[in-house]
Parts: structure tokens; sequence; C-alpha cells
């Protein structure tokens, strides 16, 4: 391995260990963060690291030491980079999260809710709640909930149950903004001695407070709906599609789903939580 090659970025160094016997005969590397690096950011990005080592992995063909060497330039890139203002629909989708974020928060769980948000480490998908797993969709467009899937294994994991939530937001004067949702949210994590991870998972997620002012929009929650992804749910699954489709993204019309809906309290309960 040529160090030249090895990406480093703000807060992070990727070097070549040597002199180790126990990699001898092997090349092995070190992704380190430095002492001005936050030690939260890091963790998060070990951990998408890591996912993407699994998936080369598991993947025929896939170079472990490549895919190691791609994902870090990305973040590598994201760390560097300029953040714009969060876009109006990736606006509605933090929201919803942060909705459903607050939900497990209210239950049992308590700021170990925070552990369940899973969405900035590039999980496939936004919570895992206990062996399970929910995804969130959320619009406040009229008309047909059109629900994009980013992924065969969205609604297809090895987690279950697996659940597809639908948040239809509505535009109104009493409503609450991505702002004041993320303000509560702070100080709930911050008295549980936690808010520096929440912190770190709002920046993955683009949310910064320079922006804030951007973000005043108030919004109510006007529907929700939770499908468990199985059975007659229309979706693509690994087992039925050809070996040679390795992946695959599509988008659901929800309002035409011909199968039964659950409520958020019945989603709740569905994970034994109170």
């Amino acid at each position: 391995m040529n160090p030249a090659r090895l990406p480093e970025g703000k807060g992070f160094d990727v070097a070549c260990i040597e002199g180790q016997t126990v990699f001898a005969g092997k090349t092995a590397i070190a992704l380190v963060r430095r002492p001005e690096g936050s030690p939260d950011i890091f963790a998060i990005m070990v951990v998408d690291v890591l996912r993407a080592l699994e998936t080369a992995a598991n993947g025929a063909g896939r170079d472990v030491m490549e895919a190691f060497l791609e994902r870090v330039r990305e973040w590598q890139a994201f760390m560097a980079r300029s953040h714009r203002p969060l876009s109006s629909d990736a606006q509605i989708g933090l929201l919803g999260e942060l909705w459903m974020l607050r939900l497990l928060a209210d239950t049992s769980f308590g700021a170990g809710a925070l552990d369940c948000w899973q969405g900035p480490l590039r999980a496939a998908q936004d919570f895992h709640v206990r062996g399970g797993a929910v995804e969130v969709k959320s619009t406040i467009r009229t008309g047909s909930f059109l629900a994009r899937i980013n992924s065969i294994e969205q609604l297809d994991g090895d987690r279950a149950p697996i659940f597809l939530c639908a948040f239809r937001f509505e535009e109104t004067t009493d409503g609450i903004s991505l702002v004041s949702l993320v303000t509560e949210l702070r100080k709930r994590f911050g008295l549980a001695g936690v808010q520096r991870g929440f912190e770190a998972l709002l920046m993955v997620m683009g949310y910064l407070d320079e922006h804030a002012a951007l973000y005043g929009r108030t919004l109510t929650l006007k529907d929700a709906r939770a499908f468990r992804a199985e059975g007659d749910v229309p979706r693509l699954t690994r087992a039925a599609l050809p070996a040679a489709i390795r992946s695959a993204a599509y988008v659901l019309d929800l309002d035409a789903l011909e199968v039964p809906s659950i409520g958020l309290s019945e989603l709740i309960n569905e994970f034994g939580l109170d």
C-alpha cells in the first residue's frame, strides 16, 4: 500500500501500520482520529466505514481495500465542503425522523432512543428498534404519497419486523418548526448527558445552526400510517430478484396500497414499548 494513496481529512488520518508482528505478511491500515477531531463525528464515521466494508466483503468481486478508501474519501469530501442549507424536501425528511425520535424518546427508551436513530449512520433503515426497524417517509405534498425506497434492503433486511412509516405534514400557523423540534430534543438529550451525540448526528444530516433562520416554517402532523413490510405489501425482495441485480431503488405509491396500516400507538406496541 502506497502511503501517498491514503486519504486524510479534517479531524482524521489514515495510516499504514508497520512493524507489528501480528500483521506480518499483511497490509494493515488504521483510521485515526486527530486530537482536534470530534469523537462523536469520528464514531459515526467509523460505524459507516465498517458497514461499507461488511457490504463489500459480502459482495462478489468487490475489493475491500478499495471500498474502504472510497468510503473514507467520501467522508473526506463531506468534511471539507461548505454545507448549504437543507432543501425543502430534506427539511421535511429530517423533521419526520426527529418526530419519530421524539416519539421513541417518549417511551420506556427515554434518551436511549438516540441509539435507535441509524439514518445518519447510513443504515438501511432510519431507526433500529430492538430487533426490528422503522423507515420514515415524510411529505407535505397533496395528492398521492410517493415514497422513494432507496435500496432493496430498506424493506427487505435482516431485521424483523420492518415498518414503513408515512408522515404527512401540512403547513399551519400553530404547528412546530424544524428549529423548535431540534431545540426541544437538544434540551431533552442535554438533560440526559447525550447532547453531543445528538449534535453529531444532526451535523451529519446537514443541519447547522447558521441556517436556522431558513427553517422557521411551522408544520402539523396531519396523518401518520405504518405498514408492516411483509405479505402483500408490494416491495422488491432479494429472494425474488435475479442474482445479477445488485442494487435497486424504486417509488411506492402509499395511497395505492391495498393493505392495512396501523397508527403510531400500535407501532410502538409492536416493539413492546410503553
